[in-house]
Order: structure tokens, then sequence, then C-alpha cells
């Protein structure tokens, strides 16, 4: 007696959740669908920051070329971009200055990285395009939409990504834009000790006329990382201060 009612107790549960991830899905899906073209089509129009998404990602890949998979991550900005996971200022001017040098020399794979948040929105579009197709065809809910979205954006996400940031998310024509500074921010939610220790994200600012800043530029018209103990070294044609 016990074992049949605790079954139907474990039956309507998992008939309860299969019912709520299906009508989540299929809200989600739409919402999905709605969203995601306009704003693609935002991004695609804007060049700014397309062009900075491509720097921001080839400056990762070549720091990942010298040294192999990292935790880095990146943020494009109007006026630059950030690189986040705690690479060292020197390190990110210098692979940044490389990534634009190869970018302008017609290397638009550097602009293409497997960990691009793009990835997360084309598993979303696959998922929902192959959902709802599923769910208009059977006419009914079930778990196989549910089954076959969740296939589809595994199988697929990775395939779809690369197509959106080589066409839509960046930019890799990068014409006569430049990097005029690289400056250490402070560690988000830290306090005390620990942002005495930790590196925090660096941001990389960048100027797409070609024109600099000069603010950020020192007497000999080197660029200038600007961290928080004001020391100065020579890095390249940059230096740390």
């Amino acid at each position: 007696m016990l074992v049949a009612i605790f079954g139907l107790m474990v039956f309507v549960f998992v008939a309860f959740i299969a019912i709520v991830l299906t009508v989540g899905l299929t809200l989600g899906s739409l919402v999905t669908l709605v969203r995601a073209p306009g704003q693609l089509l935002a991004l695609l129009h804007n060049q700014t920051l397309r062009r900075n998404h491509a720097l921001e990602h080839a400056t990762v890949n070549v720091i990942e070329e010298r040294y192999g998979p990292s935790r880095l991550s990146g943020l494009a900005q109007p006026g630059g971009f950030i690189i986040q996971g705690g690479a060292p200022p020197e390190l990110v001017a210098d692979a940044a200055r490389e990534a634009l040098t190869r970018l302008r020399a017609g290397e638009w794979r550097l602009a293409i990285h497997r960990r691009c948040g793009t990835t997360l929105l084309a598993a979303q579009l696959v998922m929902a395009i192959a959902f709802l197709t599923v769910l208009l065809v059977t006419g009914e809910f079930s778990f196989l939409p549910f089954v076959v979205g969740i296939l589809a954006a595994v199988l697929l996400a990775r395939v779809v990504s690369p197509i959106l940031q080589r066409f839509i998310t960046t930019n890799a024509r990068v014409g006569s834009m430049t990097i005029t500074g690289v400056e250490i921010q402070p560690p988000a939610n830290s306090f005390g000790i620990v942002s005495m220790i930790a590196l925090g994200p660096v941001f990389v600012h960048t100027s797409q006329s070609g024109s600099t800043i000069p603010s950020e530029r020192g007497n000999d018209g080197r660029v200038t990382i600007i961290t928080g103990d004001q020391d100065e070294v020579p890095v390249g044609d940059y230096r740390v201060r």
C-alpha cells in the first residue's frame, strides 16, 4: 500500500515538473524568438561595438595561443573592452596590440571565440525553433518537443555561434582602429585585503578613428597603462603606471 502511494506521488511530481517545464519552455521560446532578432539587428548596426567585440575575442585568443586554455572572459563596450580573469595589464596590452595587427592583416578567425556569450544566444534560438516546430507538428504538449529542443541546442549551438559571431556580433574589419590606453579597474565586489591582492578587470580603451586621447599618453608618445600603484615599467611601446 505504501509503495503504491509513494509511486503515485512520484508520478504526480514528475507529471507536474513535466508540465511546468513544457509550459515554461514554450513561453521562453516565444520570448526568445521575439526579442533575439531585434537584439541581433541592433548589434549588427553598431559597428563600434562589433569591432571592440572582435578585438576582445582576438586578444583572448592571442593569450590562449601563448599559454593555453584559460578562464579569461571579456565584455565589449562602446569605448573599448574589458578582459577579466586575472591577466596582467602588460600581457593584455601586448596581446591586444598583436591581435589588432593580425586582424588588420586579415586573420578574421581571431575574432571568433568558442566561449562567447553568442553561443548561449545561439543555443536559445536553436532550442526555441526546434521546440516550437515539433510542438506545432505534433500538436500536443509532451516531452518530445522538450527533448528535441535540448538535443538541437547541444548539437547545433556551437555550429550556429561562429556564424552569428562572424556576420553579426563581431566585425574583424578594424580599419584605423587604435588602442589608446589600458587601465586596471577595481575588482568587483571586493574590499580590504582582497582588493589589494586581486587583479581587477583590465579595460582596453580604443579609438575607432585612429585618433589618440592625449591624457592617456606620456611625453614620449607611448600609450600608458594606468594601474593603482603609480609605478612605471616599460612594456614594448607601452608603459605601466
